[in-house]
């Protein structure tokens, strides 16, 4: 038996001693099969260069890959090539996910891979924002777009990789209407080309500059940009290249009503990728070249015939958002021909068209919220929903059929969806305010559809989104940073100030001297980390995302609920060419109205008020204005309060001045109304983000004398009115004379409850920016901005023009007033015109005076003024003294003095309280 047992073990032992032979012999025999990793490479390279179809090259490399994988267990440099190229060839069949999943792969090996492996990341980064922009999904893109850069510039080889991919950066950013970001984008890669010496590279980002500068009517910087690049253009340049620029300089030309010289233009870009068969570029130059007809030049005939042609040419393209742009203007063609139904039937095709997977062919149906966030290009979207409400409120007037009205609000309330998109992903300001000119004429439309249909509420949507939309997302993203870091609040403030320090340097060097190359690349980069910083919050911080980005639409009941308390009346304008709506909204009225109006009348009125040498001997003519504006934009209201909201829109007037009686020249408004302002009734909703308790309870600054290179008067006496404003509160810093800097002035600011401030102030021009003089220097909206977390409930300008500045079409007034309430300060004093000295600090001591007795900040102006109506002579009644101060914002009054005031009086105040109690219980318990 133990013979056996032993037997069997020997046995054993060599079975097992057999098979590790067998395997030992298998392995050498693996390895001598393996190719050395310069095979490997030699193999993969025969396979990129071969003719052979991509259904084969792909075989090849899945049994290389296999090989690769049985060679060695470790994901090398040969390994990452393979699945890059993969990507490619997948990416080619059309298969994406396979595209996407092997480059990804391709990038995580090589991002843990050896510094020497590093440099081919730029190539899979720049695959992946490729698929991505094919793909239309422009957020992914541009991040891969970003790293495919940022991983190019240490590797002087790849940087014309990185070329690339600002090209199409900036092509994206100008495809979805982001067209400030379009241009900053390809500047910064005009400044890499230059380093070294790529003349084409720079040559195709000027071109994309160009088509974005003059896409927002910067025609000037459009026209520098293009020029360039035709004096770079090298003789021997692609076709495709010469075909690009005669593209854009026709659309440059085009604006300077060049009109022939632009129509050869186009047809040389024409021909040229006709003959290398670039379908996608023949079909948008025909569509540019029919805009021309049609818009510029009226010739419907020519322009219809150009994007007829152009269908076959976006067929070929594949593109379905090309053919959908087609589609709109073929639509547009045949709206100028009035005809109504044959547009809306092509407006309708359109969104069909794209990629959204919406098939209702019905003129009455539009793609519902999911679908349409499903649609990469908000900015065609929109233009496709702006240009069918139109035709469908056109069908209206043709028929008197008042279904099409419903279904064209239904129309514009979902484009209005679509701005809100839009908006979300442009972050350059000349783009944001472009485009709130661009569709003021929807919500005009959309107005004029709501008073057809007597639905005051309904309007009441599209008066608000129409105005102050820059505003309003300032102070949701303000209220939002409150789910922030204080590490990520005080990075966000460093790029922000970094920005506005380099803006400064840029403005104080030579255009185009190393100097000025060095700010502006630093500038660039320093606007895209903040941008790339941003979207970084949005993404890891959902609440401070979905607060900064909400669409909440406020209702008339919540406005009745939350704001119209107390008597108060809001009235919101909405001006056309020659018409206004105007929207009252009371406790128990609300009303749609529209009148005609001659807006030179107006600016006439405007004018009388703003210089008493003009309004003294034409005061007649300024009352028959002054009631006449009265009789149409304000008599035809409900209105039972004594206190109103006024929301200008393009015009902002002093509502205080006008005459409710031909017969009486003193029956100001004033004397029956108390008036407050604001940018729009959502901004008064918005919950004042700050601490309760500040530092000062009344901040002063009257920089009496001033730096003498700052050329500005002495304001002598506002020292003195400084100390009697003071009285009204309790603890207070004044700041005169040399202590008014604007270093002091802004670092109190923010920790101070009203603040006061007298000083020169300048807003002339239709362009130029407001500036805020401070003792030793100017202070700037850019500056001001910079301001947060302030625990500011009012601040009063009592300078010249700081409700003025430069009129961003369907956004306000971009003035001083406006630059402060960007901050979060709530309320705030501002002037129309230039002010007297003497007038203004007689009522604005009296303001303060009335706030200490508690009103309310609007009846406090009330009856600051009607004191003011009351004290003075005939010569100082005139508007001009007394009607430039208004007030935008909440109208709560103040706190009484101290309340507010600083940690250590509350503690005090605490103390004692405390103390007081204590005392009380001992001499109970004694008394016991």
């Amino acid at each position: 038996m133990h013979q056996r047992v032993q037997l069997y073990l020997r046995k054993k032992a060599l079975c097992i001693l057999l098979t590790l032979y067998g395997c030992v012999q298998g392995a050498f025999y693996v390895h001598a099969q393996c190719p050395t990793p310069a095979v490997f490479m030699d193999s993969i390279l025969r396979i990129e260069q071969s003719d052979a179809a991509r259904a084969v090259k792909i075989t090849q490399l899945q049994t290389l890959l296999a090989k690769n994988r049985q060679c060695t267990a470790v994901k090398d440099s040969i390994y990452a090539r393979i699945m890059h190229r993969l990507g490619d060839l997948y990416h080619f069949e059309g298969d994406w996910s396979k595209a996407i999943g092997y480059t990804k792969e391709a990038v995580d090996v090589n991002s843990h891979s050896k510094a020497a492996l590093k440099p081919f990341l730029v190539n899979s980064y720049y695959n992946l924002a490729v698929f991505y922009s094919q793909l239309h999904l422009y957020a992914e893109a541009h991040h891969y777009y970003d790293s495919c850069i940022l991983a190019a510039m240490p590797y002087p080889g790849k940087l014309p990789i990185a070329l690339l991919a600002f090209e199409n950066k900036s092509f994206n950013y100008y495809e979805t209407g982001d067209y400030q970001q379009g241009a900053e984008t390809a500047d910064l890669g005009v400044l890499v080309a230059r380093s070294i010496n790529d003349t084409l590279a720079g040559v195709k980002l000027l071109v994309q500059k160009a088509q974005s500068l003059s896409s927002i009517n910067d025609t000037a910087g459009a026209r520098t940009a293009i020029d360039a690049a035709l004096e770079m253009l090298p003789s021997q340049a692609p076709v495709l290249d010469k075909a690009n620029c005669y593209a854009a300089y026709a659309g440059i030309l085009g604006k300077e009503r060049k009109y022939r010289d632009a129509i050869a233009y186009y047809q040389r870009a024409l021909a040229a990728n006709r003959s290398i068969q670039w379908w996608d570029l023949c079909a948008r130059n025909l569509i540019d070249l029919g805009n021309l007809y049609s818009g510029a030049m009226k010739d419907g005939v020519k322009a219809m015939r150009c994007y007829q042609e152009s269908v076959r040419y976006a067929e070929k393209s594949g593109d379905p958002y090309l053919l959908a742009g087609v589609c709109n203007n073929i639509g547009y063609g045949y709206w100028t021909q009035h005809q109504s139904r044959k547009a809306l039937s092509f407006y309708q095709k359109a969104l069909n068209t794209l990629p959204m997977h919406f098939s209702d062919t019905s003129l009455r149906s539009n793609p519902g919220y999911d679908l349409l966030r499903n649609a990469a290009n908000d900015y065609l979207v929109f233009t496709f929903l702006a240009n069918k409400g139109e035709s469908l409120l056109a069908l209206f007037k043709e028929t008197r059929d008042s279904s099409w009205l419903r279904y064209a609000l239904s129309t514009f309330r979902t484009a209005d969806f679509t701005v809100d998109m839009m908006r979300w992903k442009q972050y350059g300001e000349p783009s944001l305010l472009f485009w709130r000119n661009r569709t003021r004429k929807m919500y005009e439309l959309a107005v004029e559809t709501c008073y057809l249909l007597h639905d005051a509420p309904a309007a009441f949507r599209f008066f608000e989104k129409s105005r102050a939309v820059l505003l309003n997302d300032k102070l949701n993203e303000l209220g939002a940073r409150r789910y922030l870091s204080p590490a990520d609040i005080a990075k966000e403030q460093a790029l922000r100030i970094q920005i506005v320090a380099l803006q400064q340097q840029l403005n104080t060097v030579a255009a185009e001297t190393p100097s000025w190359q060095q700010y502006q690349r630093q500038l660039l980069n320093a606007r895209s980390d903040l941008e790339k910083f941003i979207r970084n919050l949005e993404k890891e911080h959902p609440a401070y995302y979905q607060y900064k980005y909400d669409t909440a639409v406020l209702t008339v009941a919540d406005i009745r609920k939350n704001l119209l308390q107390d008597g108060k009346t809001l009235v919101e304008y909405f001006t056309t060419d020659s018409s206004v709506f105007i929207l009252s909204v009371s406790a128990n009225a609300c009303s749609l109205h529209r009148t005609t109006f001659n807006p030179k009348d107006l600016d006439e009125l405007v004018q009388l008020c703003t210089n008493a040498t003009m309004l003294s001997p034409q005061h007649e003519r300024y009352c028959v204005l002054a009631y006449q504006l009265y009789r149409q934009w304000f008599a035809p209201l409900p209105i039972t309060g004594s206190r109103i909201i006024i929301s200008p829109d393009e015009y902002l007037i002093p509502f205080e001045a006008l005459l409710s009686d031909s017969t009486d020249q003193m029956s100001y408004l004033i004397k029956r109304y108390a008036f407050s302002y604001t940018y729009a009734a959502r901004s008064l909703m918005k919950p004042h983000p700050v601490t309760q308790y500040g530092s000062h309870d009344l901040l002063g600054i009257a920089p009496v004398h001033y730096a003498a290179y700052l050329q500005q008067s002495a304001l002598n006496g506002a020292d003195q009115s400084l100390g009697n404003i003071r009285k009204s509160y309790g603890t207070s810093l004044c700041l005169t004379d040399a202590s008014a800097t604007k270093q002091r002035f802004l670092t109190e600011l923010p920790r101070s409850r009203v603040v006061q401030l007298y000083s020169h102030a300048s807003a002339s021009g239709p362009d130029k920016e407001p500036v805020l003089y401070l003792a030793d220097s100017a202070l700037r909206l850019p500056e001001i901005q910079l301001l947060q977390d302030s625990v500011t409930s009012l601040i009063i300008l009592s300078t010249c023009e700081a409700g003025l500045g430069r009129h961003a079409g369907g956004e306000g007034v971009l003035s001083l007033a406006r630059g402060f309430a960007l901050t979060g300060i709530p309320s705030i004093l501002t002037t129309l015109w230039q002010i007297d000295n003497e007038a203004t600090y007689e009522l604005t001591e009296s303001f303060h005076q009335h706030l200490d007795q508690g009103l309310e900040k609007d009846v406090a102006l009330q009856q600051a003024k009607l004191r003011f109506l009351e004290n003075n002579d005939k010569g100082s009644l005139l508007p001009y003294y007394w009607a430039a101060s208004i007030l935008f914002g909440e109208t709560a009054p103040l706190p009484p003095s101290g309340t507010t005031g600083s940690h250590t009086g509350f503690l005090i105040t605490a103390a004692l309280i405390a103390a007081a109690l204590l005392l009380i219980l001992l001499f109970y318990k004694k008394s016991k």
